[in-house]
């Protein structure tokens, strides 16, 4: 009896869930010419940047050198969907293994967000980038190249707590721009994050994506906020998650500090720009899913 009232409970969850994403997207859709008037209306060159960004991927809006970029990085997916070696998850004190292919398959940045990460990194030029979350490198991929598009010199670190990884990225990395230009912090976040908000800052854009629970996330949140530049570009991955994120979501929306977020229903963007008076405008966009 108990088994049944937690199946219906959980498909329950599940189809609320799923009404709710497919509410969201027509919001956001029939929203769309209305928020793109106001957007331009604001005159914000970061959030200008981003609905750029976000216009150029709904609208496959590529160059030829985009096209190039997204070409090459196919070819790395397509080499990761094949890759079989094993994968080791002592570091976090378990017996565990997986394939690289297996963890492509399930933690990768999916084409479209990849492409949205490429322009948002091309179009705002940023120089120093903070990822959390390296995984097998793809949204890294993106990342420098984006970087490499409109700067000669950059930084960009990421974060990975499995060494095996770090070396697979490390290695992709490699044939895109000069080892200068990147560095993959390896180890568990709880030993090398606070070593990173000691030494690093002037970040100009961030992509959080390492944790999905509450508490970490507002942590990396309040602390990179002393590490960035005075405007700068948070995304924050799978805003929808679970409840923990979600409400994660909505305390940093809130934050005094916020100027801007989009609400990209699987990302969440915040944008914090100490020259702007106005705070906590929200926005609501579609873009896949």
């Amino acid at each position: 009896m108990n088994d049944r009232i937690n199946y219906n409970g959980k498909s329950q969850k599940r189809r609320f869930h799923k009404l709710k994403k497919h509410a969201d997207i027509l919001k956001k859709r029939m929203s769309y010419k209305k928020q793109k008037k106001e957007i331009e209306s604001l005159d914000n060159s970061l959030l200008s940047v981003v609905f750029k960004s976000i216009f150029e991927v709904k609208n496959s809006n590529y160059c030829d050198a985009d096209q190039d970029v997204f070409k090459t990085i196919d070819l790395y997916r397509k080499e990761l969907s094949r890759n079989s070696e094993s994968i080791s998850y002592g570091i976090f004190n378990s017996t565990a293994t997986k394939q690289v292919k297996e963890i492509y398959e399930i933690a990768a940045s999916p084409k479209v967000w990849g492409e949205l990460l490429y322009f948002l990194t091309k179009n705002s030029q940023s120089k120093k980038v903070l990822e959390i979350g390296t995984n097998v490198g793809v949204s890294g991929a993106y990342i420098l190249n984006g970087m490499k598009q409109s700067n000669e010199l950059f930084k960009f670190i990421t974060m990975e707590g499995l060494d095996q990884l770090c070396s697979l990225s490390n290695e992709q990395f490699s044939k895109i721009t000069s080892k200068n230009n990147f560095y993959i912090v390896p180890g568990l976040y709880d030993n090398t994050f606070p070593k990173l908000v000691d030494t690093e800052n002037d970040f100009d854009l961030l992509f959080i994506d390492g944790n999905h629970q509450k508490k970490p996330t507002l942590e990396y949140f309040e602390e990179l906020k002393k590490c960035i530049k005075d405007k700068a570009i948070f995304i924050f991955d799978d805003i929808y998650f679970n409840m923990e994120m979600t409400e994660a979501w909505e305390t940093i929306i809130d934050d005094e500090s916020v100027t801007y977020s989009i609400d990209l229903y699987k990302w969440g963007i915040v944008i914090i720009d100490e020259s702007e008076k106005i705070k906590n405008k929200r926005f609501g966009i579609h873009l896949s899913y």
